[in-house]
């Protein structure tokens, strides 16, 4: 073999390796989270109900995941209910220790959830709050009126930079109505002393509704432990504006272009090589 064609053999190589780096740089939550056996029952849980999919699809993602001893209340539940309510842990937007840090202090930020892009949600249901306490713990919860904002940031879990990152949290999130087997809370007795009332928020524009994946299985899940956390102060409310912000351009984007514009590049030298032979 002549020196040309094995030149431009070696070049289409390169440019096939490169093309299949970048196509294997996407998230996939199925394996993000088997690095993590604390969280196995939650990461069925996303299996079962067909959302694994649907999160490896989506880009600029927070997955608020629940270890094996705190995620007990959401076993029993039926799959249609379960669903709906792990959509609810799946932010529209990406947070890592760093970002939620920089909230204001003694604020709530609105953020809006994969429920909310189901075209299923009623209210405030498809979106949650995030406090920044005083003291300097953050917690989560539904933004309907009156919910606790209780479920606790406890760290990282895994990240892939402004694409998606896996947040630990002290216990299930319960948007109100979304599960009608849940007990309705009864109103503070009088005389009891009661937050300040939230301030209003308008939500951010709901993104239209996508087409389910697969029916999700008909098994119940499987059963584990009853959670035990504290829950946070409870701050004073002010308007968001972490949504507001902008995110950085994915790495993916970038790295994508170059790999397009390198490889049309080596294509090009290919056949010159291939002509001149």
């Amino acid at each position: 073999m002549s020196r040309g064609p094995a030149a431009a053999l070696i070049l289409l190589s390169a440019v096939i390796l490169l093309l299949s780096a970048t196509a294997t740089s996407a998230h996939n939550i199925t394996h993000m989270l088997e690095e993590f056996p604390e969280f196995g029952v939650f990461n069925g849980y996303l299996s079962q109900t067909n959302l694994s999919g649907v999160i490896n699809r989506r880009k600029s993602l927070t997955v608020l995941a629940i270890s094996n001893d705190h995620i007990g209340p959401l076993s029993g539940k039926p799959v249609d209910v379960l669903r709906r309510l792990l959509m609810t842990h799946v932010i529209l937007d990406y947070y890592d220790s760093s970002k939620l840090n920089k909230l204001k202090l003694a604020s709530k930020t609105m953020v809006t959830t994969l429920y909310q892009s189901s075209g299923t949600a009623d209210d405030q249901q498809g979106f949650l709050g995030i406090v920044h306490t005083k003291n300097g713990s953050i917690g989560f919860g539904s933004n309907t009126v009156g919910a606790p904002k209780d479920a606790v940031f406890l760290g990282e879990v895994s990240k892939l930079p402004y694409n998606i990152s896996v947040l630990s949290i002290s216990h299930p999130i319960f948007a109100p109505g979304i599960d009608p087997s849940a007990p309705i809370l009864p109103p503070p007795p009088k005389g009891s002393l009661a937050p300040p009332p939230e301030e209003e928020v308008p939500a951010p524009p709901a993104e239209s509704p996508e087409e389910d994946p697969e029916p999700p299985t008909n098994q119940p899940p499987e059963a584990a432990p009853s959670p035990a956390a504290d829950a946070p102060d409870s701050p004073d409310d002010n308007t968001p504006d972490a949504d507001s912000q902008s995110q950085p351009k994915s790495p993916n984007a970038a790295a994508k272009q170059l790999v397009q514009s390198l490889g049309g590049f080596m294509l090009a030298i290919f056949a010159s090589f291939f002509i001149a032979a």
